[in-house]
């Protein structure tokens, strides 16, 4: 059973203490990195064997993790990971190896090691990364329904082995993690297509699918740790004995305005699956750039929901399955006027699903879940789930809450009806 994760007050209190005798940044990543490195001795995926007691021991047992993968190669960097630059007092210390009490706290569930909490506990302890980045973390349910509704169905039509996936807001990754785990085993009409693969086979092809793209470098840093770490647990081995040249696709970069980013080659993925980032840019000089970038959605008072957009559909190949998590403002304001009637309409709009009344963790903005396709419409009808009331109170649970059991359920039979139609019409066909 899982150790309640503290609460977000807690991780707040427990950067003010540390930032005491240094910097905020640097208290953070002390908070965090000393989270990474009980979860690494936890889970057995570095040769150090004791939980770090010391921050000495810690900078060890990140030293190893380090040199274990390429992809991990920034956790030595200062600017990355500015711990290496402010040492802890003694009183410092005693606080943060109480507030982690032995890295239970960090365990995502029984035989997982997708570090789940490792996300969540970044985004709770820096307001920075909060406030400037937009950084909100996609939980796991939600995360699934997206790539049920873009990755599957892209699988199915391009084959496992060349679909292509990317998240250009990935955070820490949750959404790639999901990602990860549907590709590892891509199923197709009940029947596992990766059980005749080996273990290393079904890593390697998941791990060739999924890319991700993040302003955040630290999350970048964290998204790649996830991805290894999760496959050097599936293999039973540590991260340093998983092939080295192994792909981790997980950049560092502006999305909206990087143009030299390999990862961000237009018309490249099957897939864009994102939750992506919905405040207002404050920096006059980034709105005016990104207002230039994106001229046909940028409009007025823009929220970076809109642009993102555009991006998404520009990283999508002809034909391509778009979705996404996204605030619902330009459905009720006068910036988003230019959006719907004159830039939405190109594109074959598939799922309009009503999330505003879920419960999700973290958002307090009202959302929506959009599924395109990047191909002109076909025909005139959209799928529509549309809200009714919200939830009547916090749900213990948010994945089992009322209203997103109701939306979850109602998505998943009208696939399946749609799935039992092809299957019959392709009966049909052969017969």
């Amino acid at each position: 059973m899982n150790v309640p994760l503290p609460s977000a007050r807690a991780h707040e209190r427990l950067v003010q203490n540390l930032a005491t005798g240094i910097d905020t940044p640097a208290a953070v990543s002390w908070a965090h990195v000393t989270a990474v490195a009980h979860h690494c001795v936890r889970h057995a995926l570095v040769p150090a064997t004791e939980p770090p007691g010391s921050p000495d021991a810690v900078r060890r047992v990140i030293t190893e993790l380090a040199s274990a993968h390429p992809g991990l190669a920034g956790f030595l960097d200062p600017q990355v990971v500015p711990f290496w630059t402010a040492p802890l007092t003694p009183a410092a210390w005693t606080v943060l190896r109480d507030f982690w009490a032995g890295g239970e706290v960090m365990d995502d569930g029984p035989h997982r090691v997708d570090g789940y909490r490792l996300g969540d506990a970044y985004q709770a302890l820096s307001a920075d990364a909060r406030r400037s980045r937009a950084l909100c973390q996609t939980p796991p349910w939600i995360a699934e329904l997206l790539l049920e509704l873009s990755l599957e169905p892209a699988t199915d039509e391009i084959g496992p082995q060349a679909v292509r996936m990317i998240d250009p807001a990935c955070g820490t990754g949750h959404i790639l993690l999901e990602a990860f785990h549907s590709a590892r085993v891509y199923r197709r009409r009940g029947r596992a297509y990766g059980a005749h693969l080996s273990s290393e086979a079904s890593i390697e092809r998941a791990l060739q699918t999924v890319h991700g793209v993040d302003l955040d470098a630290y999350a970048v840093l964290l998204a790649r740790y996830r991805l290894l770490a999760t496959s050097a647990s599936i293999l039973k081995v540590r991260i340093d004995q998983l092939p080295r040249a192994w792909p981790v696709q997980v950049a560092c970069a502006n999305s909206l305005l990087d143009r030299e980013e390999p990862l961000l080659e237009r018309c490249r993925y099957h897939a864009v699956v994102s939750n992506p980032p919905y405040i207002v840019v404050a920096d006059a000089r980034q709105r005016d750039l990104i207002r230039k970038a994106y001229p046909r959605v940028a409009a007025g008072k823009f929220p970076l929901a809109l642009p993102f957009c555009e991006l998404m559909f520009s990283l999508a190949a002809p034909g391509g399955h778009v979705a996404q998590l996204t605030s619902n403002s330009f459905m009720k304001r006068e910036f988003g006027r230019k959006f719907i009637e004159q830039y939405l309409p190109a594109f074959d709009m598939r799922w309009v699903i009503d999330t505003s009344g879920a419960y999700i963790p973290g958002h307090g903005t009202p959302t929506v879940i959009l599924v395109h396709r990047i191909r002109p419409p076909q025909g005139d009808t959209v799928i529509t789930v549309r809200g009714v009331q919200g939830e009547p109170s916090i749900p213990e649970d948010p994945a089992r809450g009322k209203v997103w059991s109701a939306i979850a359920d109602s998505v998943r039979r009208r696939l399946a009806e749609d799935r039992l139609k092809d299957a019959l019409a392709s009966h049909s066909d052969i017969a």
